[in-house]
């Protein structure tokens, strides 16, 4: 977990479930050491105070450039009737009020859970190359299933091994161009498998897969 808050806020937060034990935490009041922080830190859970200078870039920057789920807090000093910007943007998943109340406890909860529900799997079928970075020769596989942090693909011929990183190109139906973009195997479940955490997308890659996913997860039409 990643927060970005001032030091006064500090002891209100000790006592809420942002500081349980089973949570580590990496603390920041100024937004642009929080941009940094996420890539090497990889959060499932950032919380930001709105009112620090920077913020709304912090929050924009998480949503356009993160390659893993990732549940985005808002706390705001506003009172309840004023909306926070990147809220009304659509870009983080809750905002809750300071100081801290027993209202947060639920949220909080559902709070934590979010990273999780975004990573539901959806079973598909599409070619995918990989290749280990700055080698010229890619692998051909098949796609199995994709979430938002990466995919499980099948390949009897791929030479790929857990922590290698590889170039992706991927071949998802109906968007033409292939979809470029790095990842790193995180795990071989069974014989000619490979599981993909996805690292980061050449331009527009991270909206497509969105895009992707989204349609994956609507109801049929009539």
């Amino acid at each position: 977990m990643l927060i970005c808050a001032g030091s006064d806020l500090e002891s209100d937060l000790r006592r809420t479930l942002f500081w349980r034990e089973d949570l580590e935490r990496y603390v920041t009041e100024r937004a642009d050491e929080a941009r940094m922080l996420v890539f090497s830190t990889e959060p499932n859970v950032v919380v930001v105070e709105l009112d620090l200078p920077g913020t709304d870039r912090l929050v924009e920057s998480l949503r356009a450039s993160l390659p893993h789920p990732v549940s985005i807090v808002g706390l705001s000093r506003a009172p309840a009737a004023a909306p926070a910007r990147p809220a009304d943007a659509g870009l983080v998943d809750a905002v809750l009020a300071l100081p801290p109340g027993p209202e947060w406890d639920q949220r909080l909860v559902d709070v934590l859970e979010v990273p999780t529900r975004k990573q539901v799997r959806f079973d598909v079928s599409f070619h995918v190359e990989a290749r280990l970075r700055h080698q010229p020769v890619a692998e051909r596989g098949l796609a199995l299933n994709i979430s938002a942090g990466g995919l499980l693909i099948d390949g009897p011929h791929l030479r790929l091994h857990a922590g290698d990183d590889v170039s992706l190109s991927l071949q998802i139906p109906g968007q033409g161009d292939p979809v470029e973009g790095r990842a790193r195997v995180v795990r071989q479940p069974i014989e000619q498998r490979l599981g993909l955490r996805f690292e980061a997308f050449s331009g527009d890659g991270d909206a497509r897969i969105r895009d992707f996913l989204g349609s994956l997860g609507s109801p049929p039409a009539p």
